[in-house]
């Protein structure tokens, strides 16, 4: 039922583009937009604005002052506010997760223009040996958000577009049924 609900809002939205009928984050064309303005951010600006991002992923702990957290529980975020295919601003990196009594918590910025904002959360990750920050990181973001895109469509119980088919972290809650699963 809830994958048919989901499918429903996503037709809405369809029908009524212009409707708040869903998040941006959960429109397809929105991040394809936000893709673009990727495809379009100078690398060296990109490697500078990350890096945080990077670092937080890698080791979280860096930038949590609260304990004792509940380590399971942390999502890293970063928030960039893109327009008309061009990154314009990249947001300090945020966390969000509880102590061990259940406790939320949150550090950073939260979406402030979500029309024209792409919102990237993710757990800690370990990176391979050797992983090379300034030749490898853009693909991780990438994947990001072409997994997130790919997870839009397993949300409703469908197949995601080939292109979309994709390994890795893109959306956190989903209801799919492993329908493309990767």
């Amino acid at each position: 039922m809830t994958q048919v609900e989901a499918r429903a809002r996503f037709a809405a939205q369809q029908e009524f583009p212009e409707a708040d009928i869903l998040s941006p984050m959960w429109r397809p064309e929105h991040i394809k937009a936000g893709i673009e303005a990727f495809s379009n951010y100078p690398m060296e600006e990109f490697l500078n604005d990350f890096r945080e991002y990077y670092d937080a992923l890698r080791d979280p702990m860096q930038y949590i002052d609260d304990s004792p957290v509940n380590e399971e529980s942390i999502i890293i975020n970063v928030i960039v506010h893109f327009n008309d295919g061009e990154v314009l601003d990249v947001s300090d990196v945020g966390i969000h997760y509880k102590l061990t009594d259940g406790s939320e918590h949150r550090t950073g910025p939260l979406p402030s223009y979500p029309n024209k904002e792409l919102i990237f959360a993710m757990p800690e990750l370990e990176f391979a040996d050797g992983f090379e920050y300034e030749e490898e990181f853009a693909d991780v973001i990438m994947s990001h958000l072409m997994a997130q895109i790919r997870d839009i469509y397993l949300n409703m119980g469908e197949d995601p577009p080939a292109e979309y088919r994709v390994e890795g972290i893109g959306k956190l809650n989903i209801v799919g049924d492993g329908i493309g699963a990767t």
